[in-house]
């Protein structure tokens, strides 16, 4: 028996699962107690907070497991080195703080052993194909709280021991002095423009921009007149119906995205991209459609004669490519348990 989670900048997933299982049963989702929702605390604190919100949730679903787990794994967010330290997290508690030793964390406070990889890592696990790893060869896309990626090869995800790479979220596409600010403290990164938050801060910008055409735009209509108070979600619904003023906004972000993509295509070579998380996946085929459009427009000839659209495929329609990711790692790990940390990290007593 194991447990599974998927710690994400808006979202925190648990549940457990069988090795074999195909699915992971048990699943609770809660809002995490980040910088989305308490953007005034110091980083420190904010760390203390999901660290104690996630340890409680895993709790309570090894509680409700049929059996004891003898075994965990946590898919995070942010860069993490090989022995489960957290390096970074901005979309989960914003500018940098203290590396975080999380696998040992977990290990302490479950009595179990504890992997904690990086969430798009994580989810490529899903998507490996062993039968097939000597031609495996893609590329993991999430555009969800941030953006990310990750290359697998052969089976393998292409990263060095500390976990620093697969973070186009945070490579500076936009340099003009008002830039939108990231997560990470600093401004016009490819996160900033191209995530779910960044859709809804540019459709907040055009809508006081242009107020005629969002008045008479199916977002209006969502959020009451009132572009402050729109949603992501809102966004990528308006984006899944094909609702002009909703395209229009976040086009500039989808093209720094797809042009990024492009960069990546013509110097690695990768021939499959997958892309997920809960902005694309909520927009659905139009956004994909859109990325396709932009990344064909970069060019290159290297790309398929048909453009991008061969290039790029979308997640699975649910939101447990972490957990699932997640189960098939432990699987393959069982029997040569990663290494942990031994550094301490005290989780403070505390709401």
């Amino acid at each position: 028996m194991y447990l599974v989670a998927d710690l994400g900048g808006t979202t925190l997933r648990a549940g457990w699962a069988q090795a074999g299982d195909l699915a992971v049963s048990g699943v609770r989702r809660v809002a995490v107690d980040g910088v989305a929702r308490f953007p005034g605390l110091p980083t420190t604190e904010l760390q203390a907070r999901v660290v104690r919100q996630l340890v409680r949730l895993l709790r309570e679903c090894s509680l409700a497991a049929p059996r004891s787990p003898s075994a965990l794994a946590v898919a995070f967010a942010g860069p993490v080195g090989h022995t489960g330290t957290v390096v970074d997290a901005p979309t989960i508690w914003g500018p940098r703080g203290p590396e975080l030793p999380l696998s040992h964390v977990l290990s302490r406070e479950l009595g179990v052993p504890a992997l904690v990889l990086n969430d798009v890592t994580a989810a490529g696990w899903r998507y490996a194909s062993p039968e097939d790893e000597e031609d495996d060869y893609f590329c993991m896309v999430t555009v969800s709280s941030g953006v990310g990626n990750k290359v697998f090869r052969r089976g393998e995800v292409l990263l060095p021991e500390d976990g620093r790479g697969g973070e186009i979220g945070h490579l500076r596409v936009d340099f003009a002095a008002d830039a939108p600010w990231c997560d990470c403290g600093e401004r016009g990164h490819l996160g900033a423009v191209a995530s779910g938050r960044g859709a809804l801060r540019a459709t907040g910008v055009l809508a006081r921009r242009f107020p005629g055409p969002f008045a008479r735009s199916a977002l209006s209509a969502a959020c009451g007149g009132d572009p402050q108070r729109l949603s992501a979600h809102q966004v990528a619904a308006g984006v899944r119906s094909r609702d002009a003023f909703a395209v229009r906004a976040i086009t500039p972000g989808v093209r720094h995205l797809a042009r990024t993509l492009a960069v990546l295509h013509t110097a690695l070579g990768v021939g499959r991209f997958v892309v997920m998380g809960g902005f694309a996946r909520a927009a659905g085929p139009p956004y994909l459609r859109l990325l396709d459009t932009e990344m064909s427009k970069a060019g290159g000839f290297l790309l398929p004669p048909d453009g991008a659209a061969g290039l790029l495929r979308p997640g699975a329609p649910d939101d447990d490519d972490g957990l699932i990711g997640c189960l098939r790692r432990l699987e393959r790990s069982e029997g040569r348990r990663d290494a942990v940390p031994q550094t301490v990290f005290p989780v403070p007593d505390g709401p």
